[in-house]
């Protein structure tokens, strides 16, 4: 049989109002606020203070960074998938440094932030960058495109992000496209990078 308590309002004495008011004790195992349908409402000028663990919130996972590891040359004028052996943050194991690229982890479909950055070593008169999603380029009628080139005397930069709706299985690779004969690709960490993560799931 189950007991209900039927109040307006759960508080400590007023002899000791300072003290926490504690819901639940040693011989409870669960405790649910409200029910299917009902809201509860945080006031405003109140804190919620997670201490414990916290499961069913949004925390923008699955999340990866994948890096270029090395110096690697890539040819003007020529479109280059970028290796990435580099695995930096992968929250739920989708990393493929072997082939370079990201793969949506089963049951992870959902709408994905994805960027990728792109740094020569030298001065280059174009660079251009490529957020590839299962062997196609994504939204250009054609070609890979310019994204934020910066060129800065001793060596060219570009970056670019996305959001798009990404399904299980789905795959994510980085390109890039440059003028300037044989350059050498930056491979670090902070440089060279593929990037991603589930917004609110």
């Amino acid at each position: 049989m189950t007991s209900i308590l039927e109040v307006e309002q759960l508080d400590t004495l007023s002899s000791n109002a300072s003290s926490t008011l504690t819901i639940g004790g040693d011989n409870t195992s669960t405790i649910n606020l409200g029910a299917s349908g009902k809201s509860i409402v945080i006031p405003s000028g109140a804190t919620l203070t997670n201490n414990g663990t916290a499961s069913g919130f949004p925390d923008n996972t699955p999340a990866f960074i994948m890096y270029a590891t090395g110096n690697t040359t890539i040819n003007s004028g020529v479109v280059t998938k970028i290796a990435l052996q580099g695995n930096f943050l992968d929250t739920d194991s989708g990393v493929d440094t072997t082939n370079s690229k990201y793969t949506i982890p089963s049951g992870k479909g959902g709408t994905y932030v994805i960027g990728g950055a792109v740094n020569m070593g030298a001065s280059v008169s174009s660079l251009h960058i490529g957020l590839y999603i299962n062997g196609n380029y994504q939204y250009t009628s054609g070609g890979i495109t310019l994204n934020n080139w910066i060129d800065y005397g001793t060596m060219s930069a570009a970056s670019r992000t996305m959001v798009m709706p990404l399904n299980a299985g789905d795959y994510i690779e980085l390109y890039t496209l440059h003028g300037g004969g044989s350059t050498a690709l930056n491979g670090t960490l902070t440089r060279t990078r593929l990037w991603g993560y589930r917004l609110g799931a």
